[in-house]
Formats: structure tokens, C-alpha cells, sequence
């Protein structure tokens, strides 16, 4: 795996691997700089591989939710996401740093999260794929890394973050999903 700060593309894309339901890999011209696979398809768990390391992300609560970001095998979150009901969603990590998370109001799922002077990261743009047996599906995504990375870890975390929130989106929007969601929750 390469990090993102080796990269020398800033257009990526999230891809289904193949022979594995959620399972997915974020490559570009350059190389794969991460996975995210979630292991039990029953379960909002999933584990994100990176160069620089491996995390895990779970999506907690009914009411009051929130998705946690730890150190694969750690049991203190480096990061909290909260989301908002109107949409003012930020991901808040231990050392102070936060990103507010905006959702792309284009005909595909799709949003970014933004610094603190509100310039871009990371933009992700969900891409469905039709698959006979569930409808549509978010099968692939394109990430824009709005800035050069900085952090050698925090560019594909919020990378990972994103595309783990419009999976999660889709699950919910999808009637064809949403039972087995509020299960998964």
C-alpha cells in the first residue's frame, strides 16, 4: 500500500473488490493507499487498512448515534463523527482537529469534509451500480483530495470516513436495505 502523501494523483476511486460483498479498495494511478472491508455484513463494523496504519470504524445508537474511530485493537477513539439531523455533521478527533462533513446535493450520493476555514479535504462522489438481486448499489466512489495531505494518516481516514458515511446513507435510503440496516444498527 502506498500513503497518500506518496501519491501524486489526487483523483482516487473507491471499487468494490470483486467476490466480496462490502469489501472495498481505494486506489489510483499510483497504487491501492487503502481498504475498508466490513467483515460481518449483520454489523456497521469496518476495518480500514492504510500505509500508516489500522483502524477501525463503528457505527453506535438509534437516538443519539455516532461512529467511532480507533486504533485497530485499542479501545479509546482517536476520532467521534456526530452526525446532526440538519446536516451540520462534523468528525471530531482526540487531538483537537475537527472536519465538518457536508453532504453534495448532485444526482449522486456524495460529500465532503471541510477544514476549519471551510476549504474541501476530501470530496467523495458515490457512483451506483445496478445489481439485478437489490437495485441500486453504491458499488464505486471518486475521491478528490481537495488539499495536498498533510498528516500521513488524516487524508485517508476522512477518505474511508466519507465513503463509510454514504454507504451507511445508502443502507438507510434503500428500501430494499432498510430493514436489514435497523438491524445492523
Amino acid at each position: 500500500m502506498k500513503s497518500l502523501t506518496e501519491m501524486k494523483s489526487a483523483l482516487l476511486e473507491w471499487r468494490r473488490e470483486e467476490g466480496q460483498a462490502l469489501a472495498y479498495t481505494l486506489s489510483g494511478d499510483d497504487g491501492v493507499a487503502a481498504t475498508l472491508i466490513f467483515p460481518d455484513d449483520s454489523d456497521t463494523l469496518a476495518r480500514l487498512e492504510t500505509a500508516e496504519g489500522s483502524w477501525t470504524i463503528k457505527h453506535l445508537g438509534l437516538l443519539n448515534p455516532i461512529t467511532t474511530i480507533r486504533e485497530a485493537g485499542e479501545k479509546t477513539n482517536i476520532a467521534v463523527f456526530h452526525p446532526h439531523a440538519l446536516r451540520h455533521d462534523k468528525l471530531e478527533f482526540a487531538d483537537g482537529a475537527v472536519f465538518d462533513w457536508v453532504a453534495l446535493h448532485d444526482h449522486e450520493p456524495g460529500g465532503a469534509f471541510l477544514d476549519i476555514e471551510g476549504k474541501p479535504m476530501v470530496r467523495i462522489h458515490g457512483l451506483l451500480a445496478h445489481i439485478p438481486s437489490t437495485g441500486a448499489d453504491l458499488d464505486s466512489g471518486l475521491v478528490e483530495l481537495g488539499q495536498a495531505p498533510v498528516a500521513r494518516w488524516r487524508h485517508a481516514i476522512l477518505a474511508a470516513m466519507g465513503w463509510y458515511i454514504l454507504q451507511l446513507d445508502h443502507f438507510k435510503e434503500n428500501p430494499a436495505h432498510a430493514a436489514e440496516m435497523s438491524l445492523r444498527m
